[in-house]
Parts: structure tokens; C-alpha cells; sequence
């Protein structure tokens, strides 16, 4: 049977769950029911809107593989939803979830509710931010019941567009900038289908090296060409996020094992697939939830607790934090072309962000790093970084940073800050990197 979110939440939110949340919110059950009818499709809504470009698609499916959105607190609901401490708590979790999902949009969001319900604008609010946690948990139990790789749970996201057609609030769409429910969803695979078909015509060309290079070997099989491919493309699929800007890394490790792959296709691609889906993973693994960071300009960033830019306002505001040659903060939302120093469209909502902040402390200036892994030729690593560090400087100056306040080098494959001896470790040591060199 078809996963339909809205019948799978009404099977947790029964009428005792919503009778302690209406009691903890102070509103009457009916109009507590009704909102909760149509909070969840708005829910939904938003991550659908969310997972539209590859960065937010990656950042939710690693939400939902955390210890947290396993689904296990399904069975709990009336416990939390009955007030102290574990609804307040509740509260505060899915605050942060509506952040991620709806930025400062969060407060229309409840009013749309609250306008369409009868609720409080402030009950509509902490409704919302309760059942966030609910509808990630009814995800993260599909995801990890039927191990749903990131295609998987964004096919799963995209199919329930037909269930909470006609339930979300008016005037929700035009509040995400989206024409209509049918816009919802429609960019989920563009951008993932694209890096596909680039990453599998590298693959190709990678093959052929291979066959030019191996002198003495037989040629493969037309068979074995087509199960080559295949496991790249499996390769890129199971990351699709950051494992976009090492394609080119990527293609040559795999062609380097080209013999290996004839005889064990299978074993391989499983390899590759789990490297580069703990990769994609990576890129927010550690980066904790989203919240609001209001700048002394007035402008408000959403901003993950231990991304770049709270780390870098962190030290900035820090008197006890001198300006030093060995504190750097590495970007985590950049993404380039493959094999190439062209910034992809996904890099832009850090990049405003990191202008922000500059604006924001003017008296502050910044030395922008690129850093490589060993693999390949060094004077073409160095050749690379260089390009990508000044190309991120020369976006920061395009978006109104004084270019006398920014520098760029590029390093190559020194100073790593991990071992280049794992896919891991030269995932790690693939960066652009910043430091503050005037405050």
C-alpha cells in the first residue's frame, strides 16, 4: 500500500493526543482538530519546497537518519503533547525544524494557520513547531524501514503532493514563492538528474582511459561497459549533495580500478555508493539544527548551530579572540562545478550569508583558502584551489564586499586536516577554508 502521510499521522493524532495538545495550547478541541488537519499537509508543504535543490534535499534526508527521527517517538505522542518539560522541549526541537523549513516566513506560516483554523497566532505557532518532530519521525520510519537511499526518500516526498492537495492553507504557495501546489516538488530530481548524466558521461570517458592504458589487458565487454557506468552512477546517487563537487575525483579513483570492477562490479559499487553517501551525508552531519542569528544591521540569517557563519560571528564578537594565522573556518554549503572552479547555483545563500556578515562588522577583512586533496598532479591542485578561492572572493565582491577587504590563495594539497589515505580523509581536506585577518 502507497505511504500516505496524512492517513499515517491521523493513525498516531488520536483524540486523546489532541485533546492534552488543545488543553496545553488553550484552545477548544474542534479548532485544536482542525488545525492540526491542516498543519500537517503545510508541514509537508514545506518540505517538499525544502528538498527542491540537492542542499536541502541532502540536509533533510540526513535529519531523518538521525537517532532522533526514527520514528520512536510515535508511540509517545500523548505523553509529550500532555505538557511539562517533554512538550516544552517538543516545542523547542520543532521550532528549530520550522526554521529550517520556512526561515522567517515561519511566522505567516501561523497566521495562515491560525486563519484558517481559529486558533491563537501563538497556539498556531507552537502547534506547528509541535508536530514538526511528528511528520520528520512518520518520514524517518519509512526511510529507515525500507532503507531509502536520498533518490528513494525524495520519489517517497514527491508522491505525497496528490494527498495534501486542497488540505493546505490559502495563500501557502504564494508565501513560497511557488504558483501553485502543482510547483511543489517539480525541481526535486532536476538538479540530481543533471549531476547524473554529467557524472555518467565522465564515467564514460573515464573507461575509455582505462582501455587506451591498458596495453596489455583485453578490451571489456560491451556488457561490462554498461555495469561500469552503472556503478557510478550508483556512485553519485547515493550522495548527490556534496559528493557533486569531487566528480571528477571521484571518476578517476574509479576508472584507476577499472580491471578490479570487471570482475567484481557488484562489490564495488556497494563500495562506492556507501563512500559517497557518507560523504553527501557529511556535508550536515555535524552542522546541528537551524536557527535565527539577528546581525546588528537588522537583516535575520538562518543559520545551522555549527556552520560557518556562527562560528565566524562567534569569533568576531569575541574580544578574547586575537586575529592569528592559524584559526580558519571551513565553508560547508559551497558547491563547484565538477572539476572545474565554477560555483554552482546552491552556493549562493552562504555566500549572501558570509556578505551579511561582513556588512555587518566592516571593520572586519577575511583571507579566503582552497585546499585539495593529493590525488592527481600537484601543480594542477594548486592550479585548481587558487582558482576556486579567488572565484569565491570574486563572488563575495559581485554580491558588495570592497574588495580591498578580502584575499585569496590556493594551496593545493597542503596542510591537510586529515589523512589523504581514505575516501574520508580526502573528503576532509577537499575545501575553501577562511580566516579573519583584521578585526
Amino acid at each position: 500500500m502507497a505511504f500516505n502521510i496524512i492517513d499515517m499521522a491521523s493513525g498516531y493524532l488520536t483524540n486523546e493526543v489532541i485533546s492534552k495538545a488543545s488543553s496545553f495550547l488553550g484552545e477548544n478541541e474542534s479548532s485544536t482538530a482542525k488545525a492540526v488537519s491542516t498543519a500537517i499537509p503545510t508541514l509537508v508543504a514545506g518540505l517538499m519546497n525544502k528538498a527542491s535543490d540537492s542542499n536541502g534535499a541532502s540536509m533533510i534526508f540526513n535529519l531523518l537518519n538521525s537517532g532522533n527521527n526514527n520514528g520512536s517517538m510515535l508511540n509517545n505522542l500523548s505523553s509529550m503533547f500532555g505538557g511539562g518539560d517533554d512538550t516544552n522541549n517538543l516545542v523547542s526541537k520543532g521550532a528549530g525544524l520550522m526554521d529550517t523549513l520556512f526561515g522567517s516566513k515561519s511566522s505567516g506560516v501561523a497566521d495562515l494557520l491560525s486563519s484558517t483554523s481559529g486558533i491563537s497566532s501563538k497556539s498556531s505557532s507552537s502547534l506547528l513547531a509541535m508536530l514538526a518532530p511528528v511528520v520528520m519521525n512518520l518520514f524517518g520510519k519509512e526511510v529507515a524501514s525500507n532503507r531509502l537511499d536520498l533518490r528513494g526518500f525524495t520519489s517517497l516526498l514527491g508522491s505525497q503532493k496528490s494527498f495534501i492537495s486542497g488540505l493546505i492553507p490559502s495563500g501557502l504557495t504564494s508565501m513560497l514563492g511557488l504558483g501553485s501546489i502543482a510547483d511543489l516538488g517539480g525541481k526535486l530530481f532536476s538538479g540530481a538528474s543533471n549531476a547524473a548524466s554529467t557524472v555518467t558521461s565522465a564515467a564514460s570517458s573515464a573507461y575509455q582511459n582505462t582501455q587506451e592504458k591498458s596495453s596489455g589487458l583485453a578490451k571489456f565487454s560491451p556488457w561490462l561497459l554498461a555495469a561500469f557506468i552503472a556503478m557510478i552512477a550508483l556512485y553519485f546517487w547515493k550522495g548527490c549533495g556534496k559528493a557533486e563537487e569531487h566528480g571528477t575525483e571521484a571518476t578517476t579513483e574509479a576508472a584507476a580500478h577499472g580491471e578490479e570492477a570487471a570482475t567484481s562490479v557488484a562489490v564495488a559499487a556497494d563500495s562506492a555508493a556507501s563512500n559517497v553517501a557518507d560523504e553527501a551525508n557529511g556535508l550536515w552531519a555535524n552542522l546541528g539544527k537551524f536557527f535565527t542569528r539577528k546581525l546588528s544591521t537588522g537583516i535575520e540569517l538562518n543559520i545551522p548551530e555549527t556552520g560557518i557563519e556562527n562560528q565566524l560571528i562567534t569569533f568576531i564578537e569575541d574580544a578574547n579572540k586575537p586575529v592569528d594565522k592559524t584559526t580558519w573556518f571551513n565553508f560547508d554549503r559551497l558547491l563547484f562545478e565538477t572539476g572545474s572552479a565554477s560555483l554552482k547555483p546552491e552556493s549562493q545563500e552562504q555566500l549572501k550569508n558570509m556578505v551579511e556578515i561582513l556588512k555587518a562588522f566592516p571593520g572586519v577583512d577575511l583571507k579566503i583558502g582552497g585546499y585539495t586533496d593529493n590525488t592527481g598532479k600537484a601543480d594542477a591542485n594548486l592550479k585548481l584551489s587558487a582558482a576556486r578561492a579567488n572565484n569565491v572572493m570574486a563572488e563575495l565582491v559581485k554580491l558588495g564586499v570592497d574588495a580591498a577587504r578580502l584575499k585569496a590563495e590556493g594551496y593545493g594539497d597542503q596542510f591537510p586536516v586529515a589523512t589523504n589515505d581514505t575516501e574520508e580523509g580526502r573528503a576532509q581536506n577537499r575545501r575553501i577554508s577562511c580566516r579573519v585577518t583584521k578585526k
